[in-house]
């Protein structure tokens, strides 16, 4: 055969050396969540997403926690206006320092579970730099601390910490006003803080928080205006980014109903009180108020005595002037003396919670606003507040009413 005769080449044909036609297919699209929770993420499970906490971490028992939202500061038209009005030299290296001290310090003083010190350290943070009067309340706070922790300079961050708590109060106050639900994990947050400032500054002077004579019910008044915000938006609290702290706090709430038997040597002079009490007062409402609060405080003192020292948080203790009546309130701010002697019983708490901080003194220093305020004729109804404090009454400023 010619080799001209041979088969010619047709392209038309696929040659053996050229690849040969794989049938195209799509990959059907997978859906992929960033915002589910972290422990489904670190299990590699879809998570729901649902919150406070996600159906996964329901089912096993797991500690459900998301992550803090992220915050892009060119995102943001009102952050890139502040930084072209600001320039490059208007850098606050002391606010810089507070606020680094509250992340990295003054974060971990305030609860003792590791979520919530996660909470306290970035999340709330993130909060602080979307709302400029919750930052005033972070960097009030950490001043604080620092003051607390460093002699020398006490004056100096002590002022820093009026200067911004002064600048948080002025903005803040006009948001309260105009409440609107979507800021209110922000306005809860700078009561919480607010609270925690009022706190730690009472031992130290009543004009930086309390106003008034005799200013025993102030706080308390400040205290409550959390609960207020709880009460206006308490769905949008639960499931925003401040759930942890509310689950955190119901855990601990429940324990005021675990331990059903007394634990301190003063709950016969409390149960003594309120029978004093009862037998003294005509007016059933009247009656009421005082016997709840007792029937309260009997509940904290008794969790605080049934656990060691390590494991009380102060939301233990705190929790009490949320829950009291509007009737014992109007009461307190008369004040009345049986409200008075209440207080008293409570002043002993904040100085059986150890080593915060904030709240040292706390308790010696609102009994020694009580005591004076207190007659003859009902003093020895606080002994036993008295004995636990190791107070003296020449701590006393002012007379006794008689």
């Amino acid at each position: 055969m010619n080799l001209n005769e041979r088969s010619a080449y047709n392209p038309s044909r696929p040659s053996s050396y050229e690849s040969p036609q794989v049938k195209s297919h799509t990959r059907r699209p997978h859906r992929k969540t960033k915002t589910g929770c972290l422990v489904c993420k670190r299990r590699k499970i879809k998570c729901d997403e649902s919150r406070p906490e996600c159906s996964n971490c329901i089912k096993h028992s797991l500690s459900c926690e998301f992550a803090p939202p992220k915050t892009s500061i060119l995102s943001s038209s009102g952050y890139r206006d502040k930084l072209a009005a600001n320039g490059p030299n208007d850098l606050n290296l002391v606010d810089l320092e507070l606020f680094h001290h509250f992340c990295t310090s003054t974060a971990f003083t305030i609860n003792l579970d590791p979520t919530m010190c996660r909470l306290w350290s970035n999340t709330i943070p993130v909060l602080g730099l979307r709302h400029d009067f919750v930052m005033h309340s972070i960097l009030a706070l950490g001043a604080l601390h620092i003051a607390h922790l460093n002699l020398e300079k006490r004056d100096i961050f002590t002022g820093q910490a009026m200067m911004h708590h002064k600048a948080g109060l002025a903005k803040a106050t006009p948001a309260l006003m105009e409440f609107a639900e979507e800021n209110a994990s922000a306005m809860y947050l700078f009561s919480a803080l607010t609270c925690l400032y009022t706190y730690a500054t009472l031992r130290q002077t009543d004009e930086s928080v309390l106003g008034g004579k005799p200013g025993v019910a102030e706080w308390i008044v400040l205290s409550r205006q959390s609960f207020s915000i709880v009460r206006m938006a308490d769905e949008t609290l639960q499931t925003g980014p401040l759930g942890p702290m509310f689950k955190a706090g119901e855990r601990r709430s429940r324990l005021r109903d675990q331990v059903s038997y007394d634990t301190f040597s003063g709950a016969k002079c409390l149960r003594r009180l309120s029978a004093l009490i009862t037998e003294n007062t005509p007016d059933p409402r009247t009656e009421e108020a005082y016997r709840t609060a007792i029937e309260d405080l009997l509940k904290i003192f008794n969790v605080v005595f049934a656990m060691p020292m390590e494991m009380r948080e102060s939301s233990d203790v705190f929790g009490w002037p949320f829950r009291l009546t509007d009737g014992y309130l109007e009461l307190l701010q008369q004040p009345t003396q049986e409200a008075l002697v209440i207080l008293a019983y409570f002043s002993v708490l904040p100085e059986l919670l150890g080593s915060k901080w904030w709240l040292e003194g706390f308790g010696r220093h609102l009994f020694s606003k009580i005591y004076p305020l207190i007659n003859d004729e009902h003093l020895a109804w606080i002994q036993w507040p008295l004995d636990q404090l190791g107070w003296s009454p020449d701590e006393a400023k002012h007379p006794r009413c008689r």
